[in-house]
C-alpha cells in the first residue's frame, strides 16, 4: 500500500534529475529538481522559499474545446494552473496545497536516493 494519497506519475523519459514532467491524478506538471538542495528551492516542510531542490514547479490542467464549422474546424486550448513557482510562488491556489506538498516530497524523496556500488 501507498503512502500517497493521490496518483503520481513521472514521464518514462524523466528518471535523472533536472526537468521532469508527470501526472497526479488528473492534473499534468512539470518541475525542475536538483541533485542538491539549494537557496531558492521549495522548502518540503512548509513550502516556503528556502532550502529545497525544486526550483520550477507548475501543476495544471490543459481543456481543449473545438470552435467553428465543421468544414473549418478550430482548436481551442486553456491552461489552468493551480499552483507555479519559480523561485517563489506566483500561483498557489489553497485548494491544491495538499496535492503540492504531496508531489514535492514525492520528488524530494524519490530523488534523493542514491545507488551504492
Amino acid at each position: 500500500m501507498s503512502d500517497y494519497n493521490y496518483d503520481i506519475k513521472i514521464d518514462k523519459n524523466c528518471n535523472k534529475y533536472g526537468y521532469i514532467k508527470g501526472a497526479i491524478d488528473n492534473y499534468a506538471w512539470f518541475a525542475l529538481v536538483h541533485k542538491d538542495a539549494v537557496d531558492n528551492g521549495i522548502n518540503p516542510d512548509d513550502l516556503t522559499v528556502g532550502k529545497g531542490r525544486i526550483t520550477r514547479l507548475c501543476l495544471y490542467k490543459d481543456q481543449t474545446d473545438f470552435l467553428g464549422n465543421p468544414y473549418i474546424p478550430s482548436l481551442s486550448v486553456k491552461r489552468y494552473i493551480f499552483a507555479n513557482y519559480h523561485r517563489n510562488w506566483s500561483v498557489l491556489n489553497k485548494n491544491y496545497y495538499d496535492m503540492v506538498k504531496e508531489l514535492i516530497l514525492y520528488l524530494e524523496r524519490r530523488y534523493s536516493l542514491r545507488l551504492i556500488k
